[in-house]
């Protein structure tokens, strides 16, 4: 039978709950029963390599297989030691255990037991500094004997405690992963109806844009011309937390330098010459909501460092306002050019740039998803029959070959131009025909040929021979001044276009591959008055 004092101590022992209080508690009641001036209980790490001590404060711990110290002689051969002082000065070569026994007085001794008591398989070391007999005496009763044994099953068993705890955790993390996978896997797939395609590409940008709408960053999605930027924007924003409020839009390379920041920032009553009143710019209707700022790589300079500071700080000024205002917006911004090589070019801001690269997107080109032409195809006869009440099933397969040997320079927009053009040629046929869309790929062919094969043969030509046109003469020759001309050129397309579709802009756009809102702008900038 156990004494008054080890029977009180192993009462308190099985109501404690955690592995630190027990060890504390174990020591703490050792060390009083037995009168010592220290008590340490030490266990293995979890890969086994290193004795950690279970005091508050020590950071200290001893390599399993040190033998400078003798933790691990008791380790290693399951028998306890007993050091006198003198016995400690052979121990000096480990500090830690000279620093831990600096104090042990002349009559003291350093008892060292493995524990469980008379085990092969050892769980702690139990290190005790006091007398010599009185702890002999302790390891040596039968109630001692049984408090070590007590201690050390109430260790297992919240050991398992935690453990099964660990586990459900696990089980809890695992579950919550696979309902978060599930539910972007749900969201990805609803965006298929808008993103079209099966192709791994495809499936990997919609998991992405589901993973990119749940972030707070500012998103930059990168893409050639007609890969459906703009798309990506509104799947990102209708995604978001932040659906319920506007997302605001606007194409940076579209409007000239002085105008796009009056759009932007909104400007007060009198800024400049024309404004009758206030009005609110973009920055301050996407309160809340997303920003999308298309064709980011045209902003002009200086504006890009009006924006970077709105983005640090959230705030803004109106053009010849006094006071700032705030708007909480998200970002999403679009390229079709290289920014990186702007940077080094110092033609775009290197802190702007990673400022919006938080979290790039990369569009696929249409050549890089060749088996996507047919869904997508079917998804524009659809949208061309709705439009116009026509009832075309589809394409010949022979047509769905034709079109998939074509390049596709122009993405998924071209797409939609080939096949509304191809749907347009169907008179009293089922099906989109192959002789409908052949002459139409030719042109395009052609036509793409007579730009990228003369540079590429000039090129060759400049680089084997030198300049070969140093006396040469064209049309352009003349040409002084290649903005004007630029500008000249332009308006002719436009005019010549308006007058295709008897001024409806919006089919004038269209057929350009512009928004109307650009189209509208660009008409104001050449003072090309509505026909």
């Amino acid at each position: 039978m156990m004494n008054s004092g080890w029977l009180e101590s192993v009462t308190d022992l099985i109501g404690i709950k955690t592995k630190s209080e027990l060890v504390n508690k174990f020591a703490e009641m050792v060390s009083s029963q037995l009168r010592l001036s220290e008590c340490l209980v030490l266990t293995p790490n979890s890969d086994g390599r290193r004795l950690i001590p279970h005091r508050q404060g020590d950071v200290c711990s001893w390599a399993v297989n040190d033998l400078n110290h003798p933790f691990s002689h008791v380790l290693q051969n399951a028998r306890a030691m007993s050091l006198s002082a003198d016995e400690l000065l052979y121990w000096q070569s480990d500090r830690h255990f000279a620093n831990l026994v600096a104090h042990v007085g002349l009559f003291d001794h350093v008892c060292i037991e493995p524990l469980p008591l008379n085990s092969q398989k050892i769980q702690f070391i139990l290190m005790m500094i006091g007398d010599q007999k009185i702890i002999q005496r302790a390891i040596e009763s039968r109630e001692v004997s049984q408090f070590f044994d007590v201690f050390a099953k109430q260790w297992n068993l919240l050991d398992e405690m935690e453990q099964e705890q660990r586990d459900i955790k696990v089980l809890s993390e695992s579950l919550s992963d696979i309902q978060r996978h599930t539910e972007k896997k749900v969201l990805a797939d609803e965006l298929s109806s808008v993103l079209i395609g099966k192709s791994r590409a495809m499936n990997s940008l919609r998991e992405q844009i589901v993973s990119a709408a749940e972030s707070h960053l500012s998103v930059m999605v990168q893409g050639e011309t007609g890969t459906g930027k703009e798309l990506v924007a509104q799947a990102i924003h209708q995604l978001s937390d932040r659906s319920d409020k506007p997302m605001v839009a606007i194409n940076c390379a579209a409007i000239p330098e002085n105008l796009l920041e009056s759009e932007l920032f909104g400007y007060s009553k009198g800024a400049f010459s024309g404004a009758d009143a206030d009005r609110q710019g973009l920055i301050a209707q996407a309160d809340g909501g997303t920003l999308f700022l298309d064709e980011i790589g045209d902003m002009p300079l200086t504006l890009q460092a009006k924006l970077l500071r709105v983005l640090e700080t959230k705030r803004f000024r109106p053009i010849g306002g006094k006071e700032e205002h705030s708007s909480d917006f998200r970002l999403v911004s679009a390229t079709h050019v290289n920014l990186l090589a702007q940077v080094r070019d110092k033609q775009f801001r290197q802190d702007l740039y990673y400022r919006l690269f938080q979290y790039p997107l990369t569009l696929p080109s249409l050549s890089a998803r060749l088996e996507d032409i047919e869904l997508l195809s079917e998804h524009f006869v659809k949208a061309f029959n709705q439009r116009h009440g026509t009832d075309i099933r589809g394409l010949h397969y022979r047509a769905l070959e034709c079109i998939k040997q074509y390049s596709f320079p122009g993405n998924v927009r071209e797409l939609k131009h080939l096949i509304e053009f191809g749907c347009a040629q169907c008179r009293h046929e089922l099906e989109v025909s192959e002789g409908s869309l052949a002459n139409r790929i030719s042109c395009l062919t052609f036509e793409l040929e007579s730009i990228v094969q003369p540079q590429e043969r000039d090129i060759a030509q400049f680089r084997a021979h030198g300049n070969p046109y140093q006396n040469y003469q064209s049309e352009f020759s003349s040409i002084t001044d290649l903005k004007q001309a630029v500008s000249e050129y332009e308006e002719q397309i436009i005019r010549d276009r308006l007058m295709q579709f008897a001024g409806n802009r919006g089919k004038a756009a269209e057929s350009l591959g512009l928004p109307k809102r650009t189209l509208a702008y660009k008409c104001l900038k050449l003072e090309i008055k509505p026909i």
